[in-house]
């Protein structure tokens, strides 16, 4: 099964595309577009916190996990 990505640019084109997605019985979600970047630095504190974390992860400081100890 493949997923695609739509990017709908108003309601008449939704509802022309949600037509076609029906008249072919394909399954499908609709949901709103919320931009993953704009929720992570949405607050200073949480903006601090990914930058420090990014900064981290570039000097090394990570810790791993093996896979077959992931789901203990």
């Amino acid at each position: 099964m493949t997923t695609l990505t739509v990017k709908i640019h108003n309601e008449d084109e939704e509802k022309a595309l949600i037509a076609f997605l029906d008249s072919q019985h394909y399954e499908y979600e609709a949901g709103d577009d919320t931009d993953t970047s704009d929720y992570l630095l949405s607050s200073e504190a949480m903006k601090n916190h990914l930058e420090k974390s990014l900064q981290e992860s570039k000097e090394g400081k990570v810790s791993t996990i093996p896979l077959q100890d992931l789901w203990k």
